[in-house]
C-alpha cells in the first residue's frame, strides 16, 4: 500500500463486530455514522422533540447490548427498527398516562362539583341548614323520606307507620317552621 491511499472505511459489520467484542472506538464510529440519520428518522415520527434524542439515545443503548445480532449489511435499517419500536412503546405509555390523567381529571371535576353543591348558596340556604339542625329526629327523617329519597305521603305513611294525613300535616307543619325560623334568621342579620 502507497503511504497516501487512506485506509480502507470499515464496513458496519466490521465495527459492530468489534464493538461487540467491547471496543468503544468502533462503536463511537458506528454512532457518529449513524446517529444523524436516526435523529432525522425519528424527527418525522415523534410528535414531541425531547422524544428524538430519548429514542435515540435509548435504541444506540439497546444496539450496544444485542451488538452480536447485528450480522450483514448498514446499521441504519437495523436502529430504526429498533428506535420505531421504541418510539411506538413511548407513545403507548404516554397515551395510557394522557387516559389516566383524564379520568383523574374527571374524577377531580366531580369530586369538586359534588363539595360545590353541598355548600349553601346563599345566605338563606345557610340559615336552611342552621334550621334543619333544631328539628326533632322524627320530623327530619320524614322530611329526608320526602325530599331526599323522594317518597310520595303514603309510602312514607306506610314506611313509619303512621297515617297519610298525620305525614302530610306533619310535612306541612315542618315546613311552617322551617320558614319561621329562616326568617327569624333573616331579620337578626343586619343589612
Amino acid at each position: 500500500m502507497d503511504s497516501m491511499t487512506p485506509p480502507p472505511i470499515p464496513t458496519d459489520v466490521t465495527l459492530a463486530r468489534q464493538a461487540g467484542e467491547g471496543d468503544d472506538a468502533a462503536f463511537r464510529v458506528l454512532m457518529q455514522r449513524h446517529l444523524q440519520p436516526l435523529r432525522g428518522f425519528l424527527a418525522l415520527r415523534a410528535p414531541v422533540p425531547d422524544l428524538i434524542d430519548e429514542v435515540a439515545h435509548d435504541a444506540f443503548v439497546f444496539a450496544y447490548q444485542n451488538m452480536r445480532d447485528f450480522t450483514e449489511g448498514s446499521l441504519q435499517p437495523w436502529l430504526r427498527s429498533i428506535a420505531h419500536n421504541l418510539l411506538r412503546d413511548r407513545l403507548k405509555a404516554y397515551a395510557r398516562d394522557c387516559a389516566k390523567h383524564e379520568r383523574y381529571s374527571e374524577q377531580v371535576r366531580w369530586e369538586m362539583a359534588l363539595q360545590d353543591s353541598e355548600k349553601p348558596v346563599s345566605a338563606e340556604s345557610d340559615h336552611l341548614a342552621a334550621c334543619l339542625e333544631k328539628l326533632r329526629f322524627h320530623q327530619r327523617t320524614i322530611l329526608d323520606l320526602r325530599y331526599e329519597a323522594g317518597l310520595s305521603s303514603e309510602e312514607i305513611a306506610r314506611r313509619t307507620g303512621r297515617s297519610t294525613l298525620a305525614v302530610r300535616t306533619l310535612l306541612m307543619r315542618v315546613r311552617q317552621q322551617l320558614r319561621k325560623c329562616i326568617e327569624s334568621h333573616l331579620e337578626q342579620k343586619p343589612a
